[in-house]
């Protein structure tokens, strides 16, 4: 008998209900056969492989390949956090799917390593490889090697390096894994059950109207951070992919508007626009208005449910930009076969265009887990400690200075969420191929006119969501001008003043922070600017494969490693090698600040500078430099010469985009700028106005996010207009 695919299921939901039997019945005796029915897993799946169960079945399934991916995850964190009962049960049955998956993936990397190893055996020699990689490093490469190298291994590397050590320093008396053993043990940080008191949501009665005051389900610090990581990442996923494809393939009335407002979330504001969101979905929000005139209740989204929401708001359009280019760029004869063959309308989308697309979605939607993950302005804002993100800061702010190993330890479970997740996606989307005999196939995009039922959709649904996830970037404007009062809500154009805009420039405590935001961007981009060019002359030019990835990975990682944990590390980096010099955090009051965060931004933001960098070197063809360099020139001639005036739109461009990265920073900037906030920029001090929850500063406060706004509205301009390229926004 052949196994078939559903064979994977008979195995998961046996296995499921024995353990349920077991659990219920006899509790300890559950425990016990824990590791027996895993292998009762596994065992089923290799003989379903005997039985020539085939892994194509998974790899070619849209479906059951990204299951199989979630599935991972799931079961990974389920046995780690030691859950039991209904989510233990869920783990199993999806474990003979995880186990197919993962042998079938596994075997497939095994047969064709052997098989390149193969290919590759006898070809060229291992010393003739290592004279072809040493003739092509002349003095001018091997310095951009060392250095770009040198620089990133120290200021990245190490200071993640740090953080795991720290985080394995215990309590004195207590074993070396305790701070992690107390992280996915205690009910503080992992409970699978609400504690007496504790309600998602409860009823207030004020005056003549009910509230309704919905907060969510507090399961723990570390389980409501991998929650709401993947509900955010789900959900804005969706709805980036809806606006895209509506976008990216109907004509409709206004539909430039509706491109426009959905990129406006994009302009970051860091805490105003959470705070905008806390105030439209309060009881003295509109949304509560509107209820109340037609139900007469009204409501209010708090705790993780507010954070959840803010989040939504401000990443979807990360998915939705990639997921519009990733549209465009199918080739539409794909789709014309899959019509002429009888697919139409979800099945079409669901079958060809969604699978070729899942790429450039997959790019915005990992990045999106991980600015989730990260985020601290949204659980400052709806005071909800009970985070990842939220924990770690409140062990930099402290009296005495100290980041405890605890924190360490949460920041090493941070960075490993974040990067399995990472991993987890990226081979999700290498399980098959997206090639395409064309990318666009025409000049024209494949767009139809919408139809009535897509028009009322369009209109009465898609129209009023994107308005309204556009409305804290108006927000911060309406409290800048305060049109819009710090507390209600109440829309009064009598009220316009600019004398919010006078303080930023006039008083010289609120100015200092933006001339410290300002400085401290700048200084960053030409130290950025010095190791993208470095790094993207090499990878660009070396001819040795392993060294270019090599390079390329450590230039681009930063973008998967969040912020708080890079905070974490440049703390114990600088408290370890320049204990009691001005550059300790540790050094209350003599702290140089400034130098540590034009570091941290320089390293934070370099993919964002590298990307752009080297675009313009793949622009420049090798055979120019070599005629140069034939004629007498030398290497650094020719770079310096010849390939630098070149490119330099494309130097100019990652100038820009990256200003405004580093302009914006929220996680180093409240961190570091902690240990001195004198020398703190701009983010710190918002943070400082909105974390208290105090109506005082708030419009000067929305102010600077206007200013942030406008340099980066400059910034598009310059990019777009002045040097003619496309705007590269995050994760695009």
């Amino acid at each position: 008998m052949r196994a078939r695919p559903w064979f994977v299921w008979v195995v998961g939901l046996s296995v499921a209900l024995l353990y349920l039997l077991l659990y219920t019945a006899y509790p300890e005796a559950s425990a016990t056969a824990d590791p027996l029915l895993w292998l009762a897993c596994l065992a089923a799946t290799l003989v379903l492989y005997r039985l020539g169960f085939d892994y194509r079945w998974i790899k070619f399934s849209f479906g059951l390949s990204f299951l199989a991916v979630f599935s991972l995850l799931y079961d990974f964190f389920t046995v780690l956090i030691g859950a039991g009962g209904v989510p233990r049960s869920l783990a199993f049955f999806l474990a003979p799917l995880v186990f197919a998956a993962s042998a079938g993936y596994l075997y497939e990397r095994l047969r064709g390593f052997q098989e390149s190893r193969g290919a590759r055996r006898g070809v060229v020699s291992l010393s003739r490889r290592i004279r072809s990689t040493l003739y092509e490093l002349d003095p001018l490469m091997w310095f951009f090697l060392v250095f770009g190298s040198a620089f990133l291994v120290v200021f990245l590397l190490t200071p993640i390096g740090f953080v795991l050590i720290n985080a394995f320093r215990a309590p004195t008396g207590a074993a070396w894994y305790s701070n992690f053993q107390r992280i996915f043990s205690a009910r503080e940080y992992v409970r699978l059950e609400s504690l007496p008191g504790e309600m998602p949501w409860f009823t207030v009665q004020l005056g003549n109207y009910t509230l309704y005051v919905i907060k969510g389900v507090n399961y723990g610090i570390l389980a409501n951070s991998l929650v709401l990581s993947t509900a955010v990442t789900f959900t804005a996923t969706l709805l980036g992919i809806a606006i895209a494809f509506v976008l990216a393939r109907y004509r409709f009335p206004g539909k430039e508007t509706l491109r426009i407002l959905s990129l406006v979330p994009l302009f970051v504001t860091p805490f105003v626009n959470s705070y905008v969101v806390k105030i439209l979905f309060s009881e003295y929000g509109p949304i509560s208005m509107l209820t109340q005139a037609l139900f007469g209740w009204r409501i209010r989204l708090d705790g993780l449910v507010g954070v959840a929401l803010a989040q939504i708001i401000s990443f979807y359009p990360i998915v939705y930009l990639n997921a519009y280019s990733a549209f465009l760029n199918v080739d539409p004869s794909t789709e014309e076969q899959a019509e002429n063959l009888g697919a139409r309308g979800f099945r079409l989308f669901r079958t060809v265009t969604l699978p070729l697309a899942l790429p450039g979605i997959v790019a915005g939607a990992i990045i999106v887990f991980i600015f989730s993950l990260e985020d601290v302005g949204a659980p400052l804002i709806f005071q909800e400690w009970n985070l990842m993100s939220a924990q770690i800061f409140r062990g930099f702010v402290t009296q005495t200075g100290i980041v405890s190993p605890e924190s360490a330890a949460l920041g090493v479970v941070m960075l490993f969420v974040a990067v399995v997740g990472f991993l987890a996606i990226r081979n999700y989307v290498g399980m098959r191929s997206y090639a395409m005999i064309s990318r666009g196939g025409r000049i024209a995009p494949r767009q139809r006119p919408l139809g009535l039922p897509g028009k009322v959709v369009v209109y009465a649904v898609i129209f009023p969501l994107v308005l309204l996830t556009s409305f804290p970037q108006l927000g911060v404007a309406l409290l800048a001008f305060n049109i819009m009062p710090p507390r209600g809500f109440e829309i009064n154009p009598g009220r316009f003043t600019l004398s919010y805009f006078e303080n930023l420039f006039l008083d010289p405590t609120v100015f200092t922070y933006i001339r410290n935001t300002l400085t401290y961007a700048a200084l960053s981009v030409l130290l950025a600017l010095a190791v993208a060019v470095m790094v993207g002359y090499g990878v660009s030019r070396i001819r040795v494969a392993w060294l270019s990835n090599l390079l390329d990975t450590l230039a681009t990682v930063p973008l998967a490693i969040p912020g708080l944990v890079i905070a974490l590390g440049y703390y114990y980096f600088f408290t370890t090698f320049f204990a009691g010099t001005p550059l300790d955090p540790a050094s209350i009051g003599a702290f140089q600040a400034w130098v540590v965060l034009v570091v941290s931004y320089s390293v934070r933001k370099l993919p964002y500078v590298v990307r752009s960098v080297y675009a313009g070197f793949q622009q420049v063809h090798v055979g120019l430099e070599e005629a140069a360099m034939n004629l007498g020139a030398t290497r650094a001639r020719v770079v310096f010469g010849v390939v630098l005036p070149y490119i330099i739109s494309y130097i100019f461009s990652g100038a820009v985009l990256g200003f405004i990265y580093m302009a914006t920073e929220v996680s180093t900037s409240i961190t570091i700028g902690n240990f001195n906030p004198s020398q703190a920029p701009m983010t710190y001090y918002m943070m400082n106005v909105y974390k208290g929850g105090s109506p005082i500063g708030v419009q000067i406060a929305a102010a600077m996010g206007v200013l942030l706004i406008l340099i980066q509205l400059v910034a598009i301009l310059i990019v777009v207009r002045v040097l003619k390229q496309r705007y590269a926004f995050i994760g695009v």
